[in-house]
């Protein structure tokens, strides 16, 4: 059963069209991405990546699969059913020297050659624009070999990212599923996967937070950005008192995204 994206393709389409070419994820650079990089190294520790085979589903522009080439020795592939999104990724895998291949096609109908045969599947902010999660989750799967590993990361709009989106720009929360990590896990589970950890990660990433299709020039718009800037100033504070202070707790309400690996049984 196909379910609907909500964002649609068109909106996806918009956010691609831009000219810059992205740099692969630095994983020594921000906190951000240094988070996401201890998250993967550990996922796949005890696992040989060099010439395994991982899939990203939506794929669009990602500055993502050059990374797990660089890092693990990933043979990557990526999907997508934005052309120009498509155009932009591959042109970001050149940029960065490595190969991979770009198959521009729905994840609910793609070709079938693709079928099982991943060792690893990975989405960044897909699933959650999916009304049913479990159908988009059992997508994904059918791209994994047995024992494949699937890894599940969407922004965590049930806790205050999701508060400040629907406060300053309420159409793009509208296009996503609120989901908590008990949301995630249960629609992974549905989809007939065994789940390894499902958690929270990165505390209050206000960057997140964005005013795509608001007239900028708009003085309302205007004082929403200086609040994003502030909330953003923010960010970088706590992050700074995480990292060489306290650990700053991370659950439903701090943490800016939801992380979810499980296993094809």
């Amino acid at each position: 059963m196909e379910t609907i994206d909500k964002a649609g393709k068109s909106y996806w389409d918009t956010c691609w069209s831009v000219d810059k070419i992205l740099d692969p994820v630095d994983p020594h650079g921000d906190y951000v991405n240094r988070q996401f990089h201890h998250h993967f190294t550990k996922a796949f520790a005890g696992i040989q990546t060099q010439g395994a085979t991982l899939l990203e589903i939506g794929c669009a522009r990602s500055q993502w699969l050059p990374y797990f080439v660089q890092q693990f020795g990933f043979k990557v592939y990526g999907l997508d059913y934005s052309a120009i999104g498509c155009r932009q990724e591959q042109q970001i895998l050149e940029k960065a020297g490595v190969e991979g291949a770009v198959i521009c096609a729905d994840m609910f109908t793609p070709p079938s050659a693709m079928l099982g045969k991943f060792d690893i599947v990975i989405s960044f902010g897909v699933a959650e624009h999916f009304e049913n999660t479990a159908v988009c989750i059992h997508a994904f799967a059918k791209f994994l070999k047995p024992g494949g590993m699937l890894i599940t990361s969407i922004p965590n709009m049930t806790g205050l990212i999701g508060f400040i989106q629907k406060l300053v720009n309420r159409p793009i929360y509208d296009i996503h599923v609120p989901l908590s990590t008990d949301d995630l896990e249960k629609s992974h589970q549905q989809a007939n996967l065994q789940v390894v950890r499902c958690e929270y990660l990165i505390p209050v990433n206000f960057m997140v937070n964005n005013l795509n299709g608001l007239n900028l020039k708009d003085f309302t718009t205007r004082l929403k950005a200086l609040l994003l800037r502030g909330l953003s100033l923010l960010s970088k504070v706590i992050w700074l008192v995480d990292e060489h202070t306290v650990r700053f707790p991370l659950n439903r309400l701090s943490g800016s995204y939801v992380i979810c690996i499980a296993q094809m049984q």
